[in-house]
């Protein structure tokens, strides 16, 4: 009789560090709220997507309405550094479109 056998590891198509990331409008929306998790493994992979998502001026836009400036503000001071880091990688990426700069 075969046996089934399940690896523990992850295809090698898959990226741990970044978030599954919902189709739409309900994209950001869904990553804001991840921001706001305890976990950290999923803040920090919220906070990869976001870097991706935010090189686009539409979504900078979405995002300011959606609200992602007072929860990037807190997590700028996180006591994990790679937190850190990539609130202010996104904030910096924002602050170069026009209406991010606005918004600051």
């Amino acid at each position: 009789m075969a046996h089934a056998r399940i690896s523990a590891n992850l295809p090698p198509d898959i990226d741990p560090t970044k978030a599954p990331i919902a189709f739409g409008k309900r994209a950001l929306p869904k990553l804001n709220e991840e921001l706001r998790s305890p976990e950290l493994l999923t803040q920090q992979r919220a906070l990869m997507a976001l870097c991706d998502l935010v090189h686009d001026p539409e979504n900078v836009y979405q995002a300011i309405g959606v609200g992602f400036l007072d929860n990037l503000k807190t997590l700028l001071l996180h006591h994990d550094s790679t937190v850190r880091q990539k609130t202010t990688e996104v904030l910096y990426i924002m602050a170069l479109h026009n209406v991010g700069s606005r918004k600051f």
